[in-house]
């Protein structure tokens, strides 16, 4: 049992220690029996390219390669143009420095050029070819990035696909507990008490974009099949749209008449729609389409609650702010409703297609 909970607990951690540990052996292995004479680098290249998915180890791999040749070009061409001594070594240190970190900053993929062309520079074996010298460095860093790449994707592999789903799943929950709240503020005096979950929604929301990002990148490169589309990603942020609109309409009580009409049947509707979003995350887990409840009826009732207020006259005699406070829960609910049964009946259809 013991084993079993440091699994569950540390299960991520561990395979990614056990993609470093065999990756660092079989890089040293390799570099030793092709006699590189400084193939350390390619060790230290595949501890540092071997990310926590195959996506960002390839990305950094690549990163880390185009980075070095960069860099080994031109602290190679300074190598040569100069005359050794401490003063023309430094002079050119500081030039092709300045010139690499300058690159750098506009492709931050060739942010280790500096650290090359500066190797280059300081480190060169007496009376080793300059070339000879650039193409054993290139060589090493594309031998530590190519295992680096082959463990990741043979050793206990990380696909940005399953990391989409869980994290997307995850943010439906938290837009299910929002709703609940949402849908007990409607009819209270107090404001609603969302303040500490508009950031971590932000955030979550963020991180569900660059795992989706990974996964395009993976099943564009080869190494994976299927990503869920960029449609689940822009889905979620319109839904995180509406739970703003939502907030802010009921910020302040809504005006005694339209809470009596239309208190009831919007605090129903918001807290079916947050049932709805939790049957979204399940749905998503489990690559189905969200089974439907109460949601439509519900928003018909709404419907007609609000149009008999409309016709009852009582918006003409509220003031201009808590009129539009009105208008405006009706549309924020309005296109929640919609984005929700939109997201959801996407769900299967185009995780799906994907292939798992």
């Amino acid at each position: 049992m013991p084993h079993s909970n440091l699994l569950d607990r540390y299960g991520s951690q561990l395979r990614q220690a056990a993609r470093v540990l065999i990756g660092c052996a079989l890089t040293y292995t390799a570099y030793r029996m092709l006699h590189l004479a400084q193939g350390y680098w390619a060790v230290f290249t595949v501890i540092i390219v071997l990310q926590g998915s195959i996506a960002t180890t390839l990305g950094a791999a690549l990163d880390r390669l185009f980075g070095t040749i960069a860099g080994a070009l031109i602290g190679g061409i300074a190598t040569v143009a100069i005359q050794h001594g401490d003063v023309t070594i430094g002079v050119a240190l500081v030039v092709v420095v300045g010139i690499t970190a300058f690159a750098a900053a506009v492709r931050p993929q060739l942010k280790v050029a500096p650290v090359t062309a500066a190797i280059l520079l300081l480190t060169q074996p007496q009376g080793m070819p300059v070339l000879h010298f650039v193409i054993d460095r290139i060589v090493e860093i594309a031998l530590g990035g190519l295992i680096g790449v082959a463990v990741s994707v043979l050793v206990f592999p990380a696909r940005s696909q399953p990391l989409v789903i869980a994290r997307a799943a995850a943010v439906l929950e938290q837009m299910q507990r929002i709703l609940g709240v949402l849908a007990a503020a409607v009819g209270d005096t107090g404001t609603p008490a969302l303040a500490g979950e508009h950031g971590p929604l932000r955030a979550a929301l963020g991180a569900v974009e660059q795992a989706a990002r990974d996964a395009e990148r993976e099943r564009a490169s080869g190494l994976a099949y299927g990503a869920p589309p960029p449609v689940i990603a822009r889905a979620l942020w319109r839904i995180r749209n509406d739970l703003i609109l939502v907030a802010r309409a009921i910020d302040l009580p809504l005006p005694a008449p339209a809470a009596h009409l239309i208190a009831a049947p919007a605090t129903a509707l918001l807290a079916a729609e947050a049932e709805y979003a939790g049957r979204c995350a399940t749905a998503l887990r489990a690559g189905t389409a969200a089974a439907t409840g109460d949601e439509q009826p519900l928003y018909q009732a709404f419907e007609e609650a609000f149009g008999s207020l409309r016709q009852s006259g009582l918006i003409r005699t509220m003031d201009f702010a808590d009129a539009g406070r009105v208008f405006g829960l009706a549309f924020a609910i309005e296109i929640l409703h919609r984005d929700l049964a939109d997201l959801g009946g996407r769900l299967g259809q185009e995780i799906g297609k994907t292939g798992g």
